[in-house]
């Protein structure tokens, strides 16, 4: 804690607490000077000082510190880290390796772990280069060597079995057909995706798998997630997204997904359904034009991302990001300027998966 401690300013401090829900009044302190002191509605108070050079700043500091591993009943090392480095999203593993001392896990776990968190980043990255597919073959994405170098693995901890990754949200890597990739969005879909494998974990039955597809799950994500679960496949894990101080995702500092004790057999269940899996059937769907994608290299050319609300035979309405395969120049020109204006666009026509992708190529466009 002592090094990260060293550096941590009295502005970026107050900055934490104003975003974490303490509230200042103010006291004077020795020589005319304010400190502060801060409450929390949780029956908390802390004394910041008036400033970095003030004769007592590192003790203060400190008693700050325990005091939020207190509250927030975290690692203060973890909430220092927090506060001196506002522009890491950061990551949090929790394996229940049963059989083991809190911290531990067998050799073959812990390599099962780390090679679960490099493939489910993959897919991630996948995902967004490639759009949402059943089942991912062949070589990785591009991108993915740049997010992996970017990404930082911590110390495991107790607790049981906990691996951080932190990733700076600025972060960036290219693409196949050169386009930016940012630690941030790679993440971000990390959390829609396996957000949205919970969900169908919950229901307990591998058909509950096929809607989630357009979120980014596929056969890959399953494997990824079950490999979470212990080498036999039944343990309990949890994924904590911390989000990064200077930037929170849409308002929230956190995320958790907790996945219980037998999800393994399921997700390996639907793994191997997804597998086996072709889109087809009409769909819409109506919302904001997110990314385009132009593969001058390639024959499937002109691709867009719309976000919004999709509508199939069995999905009634679901905020979705569906892929949209459009035909020709003019079409994806007329996306261009839909996209630079924000302006919402309805999409009809039928689920396909070329390759495993899952797309709508249109019937009828409006809007554009």
């Amino acid at each position: 804690m002592t090094a990260t401690m060293d550096v941590l300013k009295v502005a970026d401090i107050v900055d934490y607490l104003t975003n974490t829900g303490w509230q200042p009044a103010l006291r004077n302190g020795p020589g005319g000077e304010r400190a502060t002191m801060w409450h929390h509605p949780d029956n908390f108070e802390v004394l910041v000082p008036a400033s970095d050079i003030m004769g007592d700043s590192a003790r203060r500091i400190r008693e700050i510190l325990r005091c939020l591993a207190d509250l927030e009943d975290r690692p203060a090392t973890d909430i220092a880290s927090e506060i001196a480095l506002p522009k890491l999203d950061r990551q949090y593993f929790k394996a229940f390796a049963s059989g083991h001392d809190p911290g531990y896990a067998s050799l073959l776990g812990g390599v099962q772990t780390i090679n679960a968190i490099r493939n489910l980043l993959d897919v991630a990255t996948r995902t967004i280069a490639e759009g949402p597919h059943y089942a991912f073959v062949g070589r990785a994405a591009p991108g993915l060597r740049g997010i992996l170098r970017a990404a930082e693995l911590g110390p495991t901890r107790a607790g049981s079995y906990i691996v951080e990754m932190r990733l700076a949200i600025g972060a960036v890597a290219r693409t196949a057909v050169d386009e930016e990739l940012t630690g941030r969005a790679v993440l971000t879909q990390m959390l829609e995706s396996a957000a949205a494998a919970q969900s169908a974990v919950m229901t307990g039955t591998p058909a509950a798998f096929d809607d989630a597809v357009t979120e980014g799950v596929s056969a890959n994500l399953c494997q990824a997630l079950g490999d979470l679960c212990g080498t036999e496949r039944r343990d309990a894990f949890e994924i904590t997204f911390r989000w990064a101080r200077a930037m929170p995702l849409d308002g929230a500092s956190s995320h958790v997904l907790p996945f219980p004790a037998g999800s393994g057999p399921l997700l390996q269940a639907a793994g191997s359904r997804l597998r086996k899996l072709v889109a087809s059937g009409a769909a819409t769907v109506t919302g904001i034009v997110e990314s385009l994608h132009d593969d001058v290299v390639g024959a499937d050319r002109w691709r867009i991302k719309v976000r919004g609300w999709l509508r199939t035979d069995r999905v009634e309405s679901a905020r979705r990001a569906v892929w949209v395969r459009l035909a020709d120049q003019a079409s994806y020109d007329r996306a261009i300027t839909a996209h630079r204006e924000h302006r919402e666009i309805t999409v009809s026509g039928e689920l396909t998966s070329p390759a495993g992708r899952v797309e709508l190529v249109p019937g009828q466009l409006a809007g554009l």
